[in-house]
């Protein structure tokens, strides 16, 4: 029988039922014995669950206030689909023709939601491009959707992200760009340090340009770094994890995101799986294992979630150093904070007393967010006012 280290948790956000039982004063034996008996979950991931939300606690009190807000864009184009993806992105040789149409209705959206938000009296919090991979716009498109956020979301803003991504559109052009709005934190995000594997994903990049990538960002003096790696990738071990997980820790990263392979419906992987060999469930813990005990001799979990057919039924969970969290996935994931989404596969989250929400979806294909975008807009503005009036 398959060792089920969640117990019967199916939701994506496990932490939200620990900080429940957090704002309701109970201490770490009694919050594990009410979910050991609700959830029968195990030991080790409710250890790690509490860890996690006590590094969320002071964000949380910080962020909850009814006025704040994040904002999300979404950039919904890539170089190519990497095998596992299932985000809204579309590769450039499919639809980058319509790149330029996407930019111009982005920053329509974009000062219409500012002057929404400030007609509520709201104040930015944090903000987020991702996608896709933002570094696929032209660095002219990034400056525009840049500066199109400066002037409609205006003010001093806790955090602001951008996730590079793929080693393969990044430019010392794109770097300056982010550099000069202000950007403190991006994402470049090498899955794993192995050629081949790169070459099997669909990746158009080598290791080596990883390293090269990663030094250009810290030329261009962005403060927070986070890499991604995925375990259990096809044909992937154990000992190609632990190379891979040494590799990116060598480059310092103030944040590593430790991704289990997930078996995503609208995937390239889903569409012709046996043509793939993926780990079984006990190697995808003993790849777990490894990587945390390694990134334990300096970093600290402060996120997680689970997914979907995510191998083993394990769960994705996000390292830092200390003092370098991620603000935006801490409340992206607690759900306790509006978040605005923009763009294409963007996701607005409107919270109600009692931390209910709305959730209103941007469509994922780039074409019919073109077409709806006056809908979406009109369909944000009601939900506003619902919550807020």
């Amino acid at each position: 029988m398959q060792r089920k280290p969640w117990g019967t948790m199916v939701g994506v956000r496990p932490s939200k039922q620990v900080h429940k039982l957090l704002d309701a004063g109970l201490a770490y034996d009694q919050a594990y014995a009410a979910m050991h008996t609700e959830y029968r979950l195990s030991r080790e991931k409710f250890d790690l669950l509490w860890r996690v939300c006590q590094l969320e606690r002071p964000v949380l009190e910080e962020s909850s206030r009814p006025d704040l807000f994040s904002v999300y864009v979404g950039i919904p184009f890539c170089p190519t689909r990497c095998l596992y993806c299932s985000f809204p992105s579309h590769s450039l040789a499919e639809l980058g023709r319509l790149r330029s149409h996407f930019v111009e209705s982005l920053l329509t959206e974009i000062a219409e939601t500012g002057k929404l938000a400030a007609g509520f009296g709201l104040t930015p919090y944090t903000v987020y491009l991702g996608g896709g991979t933002p570094t696929s716009l032209a660095p002219a498109e990034l400056d525009a959707v840049l500066s199109a956020l400066r002037e409609a979301f205006p003010g001093r803003w806790r955090e602001f992200t951008v996730e590079a991504g793929r080693p393969d559109t990044i430019t010392e052009a794109h770097l300056a760009t982010i550099r000069r709005f202000g950007v403190d934190r991006i994402s470049i995000n090498p899955q794993s340090m192995h050629d081949q594997t790169l070459a099997l994903i669909g990746r158009r990049h080598g290791s080596e340009d990883i390293r090269k990538a990663v030094a250009m960002a810290r030329r261009a003096g962005i403060p927070v770094l986070n890499m991604d790696l995925i375990l259990g990738l096809p044909e992937e071990n154990t000992d190609m994890v632990a190379v891979s997980v040494r590799q990116t820790m060598a480059l310092a990263p103030e944040n590593i995101t430790v991704h289990i392979f997930s078996r995503k419906r609208a995937s390239r992987y889903n569409a012709d799986k046996a043509a793939y060999k993926l780990p079984e469930a006990d190697e995808v813990a003993a790849m777990q294992q490894i990587a945390f005990e390694l990134l334990a001799a300096r970093y600290r979990p402060y996120y997680l979630y689970r997914q979907r057919d995510i191998l083993g039924g394990l769960e994705n969970t996000g390292f830092t150093l200390p003092g370098y969290e991620c603000i935006y996935n801490i409340v992206m994931i607690e759900e306790r904070h509006h978040i605005l989404g923009l763009g294409g596969g963007a996701t607005s989250k409107i919270i109600n007393p009692g931390y209910t929400l709305l959730n209103i979806a941007t469509p994922k294909d780039v074409r019919m967010y073109l077409e709806r975008l006056p809908e979406l807009l009109a369909k944000r503005s009601a939900a506003l006012h619902a919550a807020l009036s």
